[in-house]
């Protein structure tokens, strides 16, 4: 059994040409290895793949080893699983890799160790899916950080090792460095499991309706391939739980490769655009970011949009990333990047599709695997730039923090009704809006409350609380009209 953990990074410092933020060293993604090879700092060497290279991905073939990146606290008297058959974990391999434009990822594989004298067998899913979740929790430590040695539980540990990349990256220190630390972002982890042959049976119809979708064995030459949503204390990871079936080893591994470059590519697209719409890049427009953009664009949204690859269906395997229950809510228009300055029109409207579908809010299956057993909750919204938010949960810790820092509070009885209706109109477009802009309101709700609360509050902390209320409702349109309006009378009367 082999849990690996993917980390994108989204570096859209080669956006910003003239700035030349980024190291031109080394050179990704035809990194040397050889007698003097190159190496990232904080990380570790260039190296080469031992295995035989995936054609389809020729920068794959050369990575930085990350044994220096992330560390394990004490990894070896750790285990996960069942008590008759417990998983013993061995770090397989830590690997820091980059295509030469924007996507750069960290790839942590853990393995069962002692497999021939502790060998696993026979695994129920939900067992499986609790390895996982417990695999995920383990601590480990992003040193380089201003001598950090905080511990993290693994699956926590994207944003830091984003950071982490970006400083060891970076051409120049001051202002090149919150520069890039702007222009560096993480993404969404993903997990992959692959299991052995024995290591567990299962009826893919059982699973099916509890939040695990099956894709078509013929569609990925043979091999087993099953997606869910897992509930982690972390958050909310895509997962993916592999096993070869009739498919060949080599087979087997170019599905691993490809479930897990098609995720790394859609976040740091979406994140990509992100940061166009928060006016980081072409900001002004010059011509030669323009073509950079266009050229990146294009070759990114055939690569995610194409049917076949290496004898698998491509597209059977983005329907499963995107299973939903339902349709929640289309994309607001809002949430869209529109059209930057000189950007080629048949690039854009390839972008706008990609947009649309991606950002559309759904309604989706997400598993807790807790001793063995599996609870499926239905009630979780998920954006499709990949913003997974348990919004029941979320807006019930929002209520309570809001109730109690009102019942400490010695404001006026007319205040506190108004943040009460507030707070409850929030709760109403909760499940009808974008989870990204859900936790904006539900932030400076509690923000908004623990102030009112303070023995001597800030007008300040008011006024940003509000604004930042007002703006993520205005974004939603119609349906946030109460909330618009109550956030006006709290106005009128706070900031008077």
């Amino acid at each position: 059994m082999l849990v690996s953990f993917q980390f994108p990074i989204a570096d859209a410092r080669p956006f910003k040409p003239l700035a030349e933020l980024r190291l031109p060293l080394p050179d990704w993604p035809d990194l040397i290895t050889t007698i003097n090879p190159q190496f990232v700092h904080y990380f570790g060497k260039a190296v080469e793949r031992s295995k035989e290279p995936d054609h389809a991905w020729p920068d794959e073939n050369k990575y930085v080893l990350a044994r220096r990146g992330l560390r394990f606290d004490r990894l070896e008297t750790r285990h996960a699983g069942p008590s008759n058959q417990r998983f013993r974990p061995r770090c397989a391999y830590r690997r820091l890799l980059n295509d030469g434009q924007a996507v750069a990822r960290a790839e942590i594989g853990i393995a069962h160790n002692n497999q021939l004298f502790y060998p696993l067998f026979g695994l129920s899913i939900e067992e499986v899916l609790t390895i996982v979740r417990e695999i995920s929790e383990i601590p480990t430590i992003v040193p380089g950080l201003r001598r950090e040695t905080k511990k993290r539980q693994l699956l926590a540990q994207g944003k830091f090792l984003a950071r982490l990349y970006a400083k060891s990256s970076t051409n120049d220190i001051g202002h090149n460095q919150i520069q890039s630390q702007q222009l560096v972002e993480a993404g969404d982890p993903l997990i992959i499991v692959e299991l052995g042959p024995n290591e567990t049976y299962y009826d893919t119809k059982d699973y099916e309706i509890n939040g695990l979708f099956q894709v078509k064995h013929a569609s990925v030459n043979g091999a087993k391939a099953m997606f869910c949503r897992l509930d982690t204390s972390a958050g909310i990871v895509s997962t993916w739980i592999l096993q070869k079936g009739s498919a060949s080893t080599d087979q087997l591994r170019k599905l691993r490769i490809c479930l897990s470059r098609l995720h790394a590519e859609r976040e740091v697209l979406d994140t990509i655009l992100k940061q166009i719409h928060r006016r980081r890049l072409l900001n002004p427009p010059t011509e030669e970011a323009v073509d950079i953009l266009d050229q990146y664009f294009n070759e990114r949204i055939k690569i995610v949009n194409r049917e076949k690859w290496g004898g698998m269906k491509q597209s059977e395997i983005l329907a499963a990333f995107d299973a939903t229950i339902a349709v929640i809510r289309p994309a607001s228009q809002a949430q869209l990047v529109s059209r930057y300055e000189g950007g080629r029109r048949q690039i854009w409207q390839k972008i706008a599709k990609y947009q649309e579908q991606r950002n559309a809010t759904r309604l989706v299956h997400v598993l807790n695997a807790e001793k063995g057993a599996i609870m499926v909750e239905k009630q979780v919204n998920v954006s499709g730039t990949g913003n997974i938010v348990n919004v029941a949960d979320y807006m019930s810790d929002v209520t309570n923090t809001v109730t109690n820092n009102l019942t400490e509070s010695n404001t006026t009885d007319d205040i506190k009704e108004l943040i009460e209706q507030l707070s409850q109109e929030i709760k109403k477009v909760s499940l009808e809006a974008d989870p990204s802009q859900i936790k904006q309101m539900g932030k400076n709700l509690k923000a908004l409350s623990e102030e009112v609360a303070s023995d001597e509050p800030d007008r300040r902390w008011y006024e940003l609380s509000l604004e930042g209320i007002k703006e993520a409702a205005q974004t939603l349109g119609e349906i946030a009209k109460p909330v618009l309006s109550i956030t006006s009378k709290l106005a009128a009367i706070l900031l008077a």
